[in-house]
């Protein structure tokens, strides 16, 4: 890590707040506006879900009009980020609008069935073969034995013929809502509303702990991708983000106990999702490493805690398969679709291009995707250790590594990095170093990366990879040539210099 990244990503946490502007009530007024416009979208998208479930009608207009929406989201976000913060009162009132509108915002649409995937369906179908003593992990929801159960719930629910992919957390979150509400696919999509809005606490939380506008975290919690994604499409990606955001914070208790809270947060959200499993890297706290105080025992506390959380969480499902736990993730993990992150599509156009086996070209792309995480990690620890990186940061680059090492990349995937931007957005300052402007590239690519995710719904894939993956590919060249302005500029104006010399020479 270079040293121009050193008061970017370490001090950018520290900003003082802003002083009150002469009008504090004017941005108020505009984050109203923007709520009333976002909220009237809203009702208008409503009317374009169908009420079946299994409708065939186009989504085409739902997500042109879903597009729009980010219209007065990006207005509201930038109130939030060119003007002064407010105080006093008025950061209060702030507050409560900004929360209160992400509440009312999902509300409306709540009730109403998903229409871009059927997902969740089967998150209701997995915790009734569950609760009736079936490992979804095994037992197929076309299985004869599971005939008994079936109803709208599994007319609903598609991949039948598969097992069931997602880890024991998210099953006992299912379980849980179902022993509620039995077979409520709203109910449940009110307790993975829960978990977001609770990750918008959380946010603030963590932004008043940086010395940050609390007010920031609208660009979480209006963002049009996380409401439609999780309050109407039901995904649970939301509980995996407030449980990350909940392990950074305990993380700042380097305690016996806290290590081991913080452990057990980790291992909850990777049962979730797998990804939050790389939150240990950021997490350690190397550059206190020393054997005479037990320091490096509090992190291996937090890893073994982690772990044991993971393990002890397969125990009914291993009882239930007969040892089989994995279900259909080995399958996910090799498949090659075409919505795969960067790195699968890199390495498989090369070693198709070879003229290599299919089994070959998926274990080259695992290798690769090894290497970078193993690389990225150890760069990491490093980095760290000599306060060159924040946690956020850290917490960023592993989270995107990961959706560009993914077989699949959804645009609910994408939500993940939304509070980590939030976190990382530098405050209301001018430098004029390559590196800050680099970070701005960074952040600002990402955080459109979440804008256009959309399109995978309406677009063939390679229109999709070419105006959405292959310009978030080239705006992170360009920051990381940014970052390295101070090393190759020498360079490049002594060719430039003898350049043309040659010219005036030969002509």
């Amino acid at each position: 890590m270079s040293a121009p990244l050193t008061p970017l990503l370490t001090r950018v946490e520290a900003t003082p707040p802003g002083q009150n502007g002469t009008r504090p009530w004017l941005r108020s007024l505009g984050l109203a506006a923007c709520f009333l416009a976002c909220g009237a979208f809203y009702l208008q998208l409503g009317k374009l879900v169908p009420t079946d479930p299994n409708s065939s009608a186009s989504i085409v207009p739902f997500v042109h009009l879903w597009q729009w929406i980010f219209l007065p989201y990006a207005v509201a976000c930038a109130l939030i980020l060119l003007l002064r913060p407010t105080r006093g009162r008025w950061r209060w009132i702030e507050l409560g609008l900004i929360l209160s509108g992400a509440l009312l915002l999902r509300l409306e649409l709540l009730g109403l069935p998903p229409n871009l995937s059927h997902d969740s369906w089967r998150y209701v179908w997995d915790a009734r073969a569950f609760l009736h003593g079936y490992s979804p992990y095994v037992t197929l929801p076309e299985a004869p034995q599971l005939l008994p159960l079936r109803d709208f719930i599994y007319a609903y629910s598609r991949f039948r013929n598969a097992p069931s992919i997602y880890p024991p957390g998210a099953q006992y979150i299912y379980a849980l809502s179902y022993l509620l509400v039995p077979s409520s696919l709203f109910f449940l999509k009110g307790v993975f509303m829960f978990f977001d809005l609770l990750g918008c606490l959380l946010l603030t939380l963590l932004l008043v702990r940086r010395g940050l506008d609390p007010a920031r975290v609208l660009l979480y919690a209006w963002s049009p991708l996380p409401i439609v994604e999780f309050a109407l499409e039901g995904h649970l990606d939301g509980v995996a983000i407030a449980f990350s955001l909940l392990a950074v914070l305990s993380a700042s208790s380097l305690n016996w106990r806290g290590r081991t809270l913080t452990g057990f947060l980790v291992g909850f959200a990777t049962l979730v999702k797998i990804y939050p499993l790389v939150l240990l890297v950021p997490l350690m706290n190397v550059k206190r490493w020393k054997w005479a105080d037990g320091t490096w025992q509090r992190d291996l506390l937090l890893v073994l805690t982690c772990v044991l959380t993971i393990g002890l969480s397969y125990i009914p499902f291993v009882w239930l398969g007969q040892g089989q736990i994995f279900g259909f993730f080995a399958t996910f993990a090799s498949e090659q679709g075409q919505n795969a992150g960067l790195v699968q599509h890199f390495v498989g156009a090369i070693a198709t291009g070879s003229g290599l086996p299919q089994d070959l070209v998926v274990t080259w792309e695992h290798s690769v995707a090894l290497v970078l995480l193993v690389g990225a990690s150890l760069a990491i620890l490093i980095a760290r250790a000599r306060e060159r990186l924040s946690l956020a940061a850290g917490t960023l680059i592993l989270f995107s590594l990961m959706l560009a090492i993914s077989p699949h990349v959804f645009p609910w995937y994408v939500t993940t990095l939304l509070p980590w931007i939030v976190l990382l957005l530098p405050a209301r300052v001018a430098p004029r170093s390559s590196a800050f402007w680099a970070c701005i590239l960074v952040l600002g690519s990402l955080w459109l990366f979440t804008f256009t995710s959309v399109w995978g719904y309406v677009l063939s894939w390679p229109d999709y990879y070419l105006l959405v993956d292959n310009s978030l590919t080239c705006e992170l060249l360009v920051s990381g040539l940014l970052v390295l302005l101070p090393f190759w500029l020498p360079f490049a104006r002594k060719g430039w210099v003898y350049v043309k010399q040659w010219f005036n020479h030969r002509f």
